[in-house]
This record gives structure tokens, sequence and C-alpha cells, in this order.
């Protein structure tokens, strides 16, 4: 009788599992899609209506071909790498 109770306990226990798991990734689902909606297409909407570049790179000098800053750290070499400090 006993073996009987684990068995049917046992089987429910993976059918609520079985079920749980479906249920966390419908949910999962449904909350990263909102998520997106909420967050990336306000964004999206807000750059088509404005026309901005997400590329655009102002911030520097408009005649310079290259936005490559030169290094402050003056000369390099293995003794200053082995340095502790």
């Amino acid at each position: 009788m006993s073996v009987l109770i684990l068995n049917t306990m046992k089987t429910i226990w993976q059918g609520w599992k079985r079920f749980a798991h479906r249920l966390i990734a419908a949910q999962s689902w449904a909350l990263m899609a909102l998520t997106y909606w909420v967050a990336v297409s306000p964004v999206a909407v807000m750059m088509k209506l404005t026309k901005q570049e997400l590329t655009d790179r102002s911030l520097g000098d408009p005649d310079s071909e290259t936005y490559w800053l030169e290094p402050l750290l003056g000369y390099q070499d293995i003794r200053r790498a082995q340095r502790p400090w």
C-alpha cells in the first residue's frame, strides 16, 4: 500500500514540476517581451522621429580622419611593465 502511495506521489510531483517549468517559461517570455516593448521601443521611436544616428560621432573634430586619441602613457618597455607599482 505504501509503495502505491509513494509512486502516486512521485507521479504527481513530476507532473507538477513539468507544469511549473512550462508556466515559468511562459512567464519569462511574457516579461522579456514586455520589457522589450517598454524599454527599447520608445527609444527606437524617438530616434526615428528625431532622425538621430546612433553612430553619429560629432563630439570630435569634424575635420579629423579618425577619432583615435594617442595614449598619454609615454614610453613603454619591459622594465616598466615589471615594476610592482
